[in-house]
């Protein structure tokens, strides 16, 4: 994946949940936010610093979900080859390669 953005300094956060997205992008006081005490809205400062930037992935792009979920096989080796990730084994001949 690549992402081109402008603004090189900012650190990209990729993330699945609109809402969250829309709430701390829209420096408006949301409704459903009220009961939030300001002095928890880190990730909405930065927005506002243009430190950080959030950006939309859908669900099935979200890589971490391979070290925060119960996958299946084929979406686990998936994200785990796109992390550069390798199984034991492989890495144990990896290890023996490297000797040779």
């Amino acid at each position: 994946m690549r992402y081109n953005d402008s603004n090189i300094n900012s650190t990209i956060i990729l993330a699945d949940n609109q809402a969250a997205i829309k709430m701390n992008s829209n420096l408006v006081n949301h409704s459903r936010a009220k009961h939030i005490d300001t002095s928890y809205h880190y990730v909405r400062n930065k927005v506002e610093e243009e430190a950080i930037r959030l950006k939309y992935i859908f669900i099935d792009q979200m890589v971490v979900d391979g070290l925060t979920k119960p996958l299946k096989s084929g979406k686990f080796l998936r994200f785990r080859s796109v992390m550069g990730l390798a199984s034991r084994n492989e890495a144990i001949f990896a290890e023996h390669d490297v000797g040779e």
